[in-house]
């Protein structure tokens, strides 16, 4: 704790608090959680130390980085992140009513793009966040940055379902109302309920008791979106908040509707123009270099970078996924990132293509 000043109070709840600090080595500013783990219960320990072993392996410019944790006087568990300055998206969306004025359909596809490409992170590494709300939505110069997973579920197997009822109830799905067991579906259900509070600046479903709150969730019906909004984004909308989840679009469905691949590789070819230490011959990734300080890139491949790189890396991860299996996967890909040894895990061959992996993932992100 010696080496943080502590700057604001930031959030106080049931867990704790959250407070903005400052380095004092660094000088930048954090967000740290303290809590009090000595009122825990085994349930609310197992929350804590749950959100910990997700958050420090996920790597993501649209997720909250995880940066450290610690326990004070043991008594107090500190987790340390990176401070979002503008706020949660709850606060800009409650600004924008009280302003009376809807956000821009550019800005509404361009965040929830972003949101999009931090939930299919999770779900390709088979974690269910089960919280997802525009309280736990950050906004960091302007991008997005999903938070918070102290209920996130890892699903070992991608045809595992969770049978907890658990999350917000504005966002759950009606799966989860009907105490059923659901899978990525239900959080591609709570992406859907905050898409229509962008649009709507009010939430899609709402009602005076739980019971009639899971009857509307249930049959799905919610008042209209204001007109002035596209058609295609009305109709993404309606695809997202299909009650049945077997036809309710996939994460990576929704990355693929138009609207939001013209987003997403807008985001992608953004990221790519700040890239340093490349050089790409023939639309290809050839080895990083920096000579001098001297950073060489080639323009004429700049919209090539933008539309292709993120595929070219999901193949080699399906590609891996399906030679080593996916546990085995997370597990060397982990290991890596760690700065731990894998070699116990996979010949040298592999780890080379692993690396190579991350080395392209490390391009975008």
């Amino acid at each position: 704790m010696e080496r943080y000043r502590k700057i604001e109070l930031k959030g106080k709840g049931s867990y704790g608090q959250a407070i903005l600090v400052q380095n004092k080595q660094d000088r930048k500013f954090y967000i740290m959680k303290i809590i009090d783990a000595s009122k825990f219960d085994m349930k609310e320990k197992e929350n804590a130390l749950n959100e910990i072993d997700v958050l420090k392996n996920l790597h993501h410019p649209c997720i909250i980085e995880y940066r450290e944790s610690f326990v004070d006087r043991n008594k107090y568990l500190c987790i340390v992140m990176d401070y979002a300055e503008e706020g949660t998206l709850h606060q800009r969306l409650e600004q924008q009513k009280q302003k009376q004025e809807h956000l821009k359909e550019s800005q509404i596809i361009e965040w929830f793009t972003q949101i999009c490409l931090a939930v299919k992170y999770i779900h390709d590494r088979r974690i269910i966040h089960r919280d997802i709300k525009t309280q736990n939505i950050f906004i960091s110069k302007g991008e997005i940055k999903l938070g918070d997973f102290g209920i996130a579920k890892s699903l070992i197997n991608s045809e595992d379902l969770c049978q907890t009822a658990i999350g917000t109830p504005y966002y759950i799905s009606p799966e989860v109302c009907q105490r059923i067991p659901y899978d990525f579906k239900s959080d591609i259900w709570s992406l859907g309920c905050m898409l229509y509070e962008m649009m709507a600046l009010k939430h899609a479903f709402d009602a005076k008791t739980m019971e009639g709150l899971f009857l509307k969730i249930i049959t799905g019906k919610y008042q209209p979106v204001p007109t002035f909004y596209s058609q295609e984004l009305i109709q993404l909308l309606k695809d997202i908040l299909n009650t049945d989840p077997l036809k309710r679009l996939t994460i990576n469905q929704i990355l693929d509707y138009r609207i939001v691949r013209k987003s997403r590789n807008e985001f992608l070819q953004r990221k790519t123009q700040n890239l340093q230490k490349i050089q790409f011959i023939s639309g290809q990734i050839s080895k990083y270099e920096n000579h001098s300080g001297k950073i060489r890139h080639y323009q004429s491949e700049q919209k090539f970078i933008g539309e292709s790189l993120a595929d070219q890396i999901e193949k080699m991860r399906m590609d891996l996924e399906e030679q080593l299996g996916v546990e085995k996967f997370i597990l060397i890909y982990n290991s890596l990132k760690n700065e731990e040894d894998p070699l116990k895990y996979c010949d040298e061959i592999t780890l080379n293509k692993i690396n190579q992996l991350l080395g392209l993932e490390q391009l975008i992100f």
